[in-house]
């Protein structure tokens, strides 16, 4: 009986000792999980900002709103621009506001789309805007302007 007995503590002793090292596992498993995730909102923030850096490059380039003859992108024809800010295409941006602004030699702006977002955060980018003018043949007549995109904050 005394044999027994041994060997039934010994059996016990290893089945806690069993689920004390799964236990540890659990714990440092659910350490990692929390320290993998408590990232995960900076990431999503860094990738709409991303997107919104992204958009400012695909929306100063976008045929729709580029001046005639210019291969660079970096100019904004005025009067498509004032075209586009009198549709509404809701759907088509992937992005919550564009806005542009002129700001030398004349300051006035151009609400090209808004989607009426209340949170909005705002990245810019310098761009020429420029109007066709008929002054001895057509010709552009530009000026700097900042173009806006905004885009939802996460919260």
């Amino acid at each position: 009986m005394v044999k027994s007995s041994k060997s039934q503590m010994k059996i016990q002793q290893m089945a806690f000792m069993i689920v004390a090292l799964l236990l540890f596992f659990v714990i440092a498993g659910l350490f990692f999980l929390s320290y993998s995730t408590s990232s995960l909102k900076d990431d999503a923030a860094l990738l709409k900002e991303e997107q919104a850096v992204t958009s400012l490059k695909v929306i100063a380039t976008m045929p729709e709103l580029v001046c005639e003859g210019s291969y660079s992108g970096l100019c904004i024809d005025e009067d498509k621009a004032q075209v586009m800010a009198n549709q509404d295409y809701s759907g088509f941006w992937p992005v919550s506001s564009i806005k542009i602004y002129s700001v030398y030699p004349d300051f006035y702006n151009i609400s090209v789309y808004s989607s009426n977002q209340k949170s909005n955060k705002m990245y810019s980018t310098y761009t020429t805007l420029c109007k066709k003018t008929k002054e001895a043949g057509y010709r552009y007549q530009c000026s700097l302007a900042k173009l806006l995109v905004g885009v939802k904050e996460w919260s």
